[in-house]
């Protein structure tokens, strides 16, 4: 009679498996922070502000451009741009940009007041110090980072945005909302046809305002296709800083 029942677990699988929970657990009690989310703004069905305060979170060197990355267990973690930090009460707040269903997409959609939240960060990405005009490009995912880049520059000197966006009408009063001001946004088209009108905006930006520093981020073709451009017009690789949160069939970047 043959056995129909299902094999007994693995010794060797089940040790490993424990073993890795074990390592996991034990790097990220030396190099997390262990905070919880103690509050959620729905902005619209697409964009949140999650709200992340804790003990670990205060006296932290913190600068406008860096970024944490959200530990969601098995090795697995995604990265945001905080929006603001405050040190003292050990707070920080993040802008999600729930698009899809991938981990940080479904953690950003799930999460409420209350949950136990591990991180890793802030470390450097973006460095907004640096002196002189700035021109910002991204998408919905740099919104974030548009925020605590204009908080800290703003007024010292004049800070662009150009953005690309799926539609006004989704990204428009939360762009309202986080009170970004006056920038351009090109709604996607098909083959990338509307960045012909972000290089004509490039363009004029560099006309008015030279020299310029121009901080890409959001789609990584996006980001090639500009930097591209600005060689041309003749801005050096020390003009710019490229960061890419997404490339098409991709998953993970930060």
């Amino acid at each position: 009679m043959s056995d129909t029942s299902s094999p007994a677990p693995s010794r060797r699988h089940t040790t490993a498996g424990k073993r890795a929970g074990l390592l996991e657990a034990a790097v990220q009690k030396v190099f997390t922070r262990r905070a919880r989310v103690v509050a959620v703004e729905d902005l619209n069905a697409m964009f949140r502000i999650i709200t992340i305060e804790g003990d670990a979170l205060r006296k932290v060197d913190w600068t406008p451009g860096d970024k944490i990355q959200i530990q969601l267990g098995g090795w697995v973690q995604r990265t945001f741009t905080p929006v603001a930090w405050d040190a003292v009460e050990g707070r920080t707040r993040i802008l999600a940009y729930m698009h899809g269903d991938g981990p940080g997409a479904r953690w950003a959609r799930e999460a409420r007041a209350g949950d136990d939240c591990v991180l890793f960060g802030p470390r450097k990405s973006i460095d907004g110090t640096k002196p002189g005009p700035v021109v910002l490009f991204g998408d919905e995912t740099s919104f974030g980072l548009a925020v605590a880049l204009s908080s800290t520059i703003a007024g010292s000197h004049p800070v662009e945005m150009l953005f690309e966006i799926s539609t006004l009408a989704e990204s428009q009063p939360v762009i309202e909302h986080l009170g970004l001001g006056k920038l351009h946004a090109s709604v996607r088209a098909e083959n990338d046809a509307h960045l012909v009108e972000v290089e004509d905006q490039v363009r004029a930006l560099l006309e008015a305002h030279q020299p310029m520093q121009f901080v890409l981020t959001g789609k990584s073709t996006s980001i090639q296709r500009i930097r591209q451009w600005l060689r041309q017009y003749g801005v050096t690789s020390s003009q710019f800083q490229n960061r890419a949160y997404w490339a098409p069939g991709k998953e993970g970047l930060d």
